[in-house]
């Protein structure tokens, strides 16, 4: 290592540090106003609300990185309540006589809340539309057979 080299990564250590104790200044600054917001919401008295963080280099307020990352993840509106039951029964229709939920996932086309879809497959079953083939274990799914209740088609 030449002399350059270690000067020269000593400057970068220090920009470093400099940048660190920058975003640990604007993070503590953040804190401090949504503490004193919700202070004033509660009803608090004597505390002056101060305008947004600003970046440090004055370009504007910074943006926190959660709604960012939600942006990236685009999110499937709700279904109504009975809309996931006659999709699965739409997608019963493309799926092997044997077939697991990851299946009824593909068909769909979307993955539902899995609390909501064992909901429904436990209807399909109570109709005698669906009956367990293999139950589940661990990472195996349990795997279901249409009985042909109503086909596997949603009545129309």
């Amino acid at each position: 290592m030449t002399r350059d080299e270690y000067e020269q990564r000593k400057r970068r250590l220090e920009e470093e540090l400099q940048a660190g104790m920058e975003l640990l200044a604007t993070a503590h600054r953040h804190q401090l106003r949504a503490l004193e917001l919700v202070w004033a919401a509660t009803g608090g008295d004597g505390v002056t609300i101060p305008p947004p963080v600003l970046a440090a280099a004055g370009l504007g307020p910074v943006t926190p990185a959660a709604p960012a990352s939600a942006a990236a993840a685009p999110q499937v509106a709700r279904r109504g309540p009975w809309e996931l039951l006659e999709d699965v029964k739409i997608a019963l229709g493309k799926v092997p006589e044997i077939f697991d939920r990851n299946d009824i996932c593909r068909a769909l086309g979307y993955e539902p809340d899995r609390g909501s879809l064992y909901r429904t497959i436990q209807l399909l079953k109570q109709q005698g539309i669906l009956a367990v083939q293999h139950r589940g274990s661990g990472k195996m799914p349990t795997s279901y057979r249409k009985t042909g209740g109503d086909g596997g088609r949603a009545a129309g």
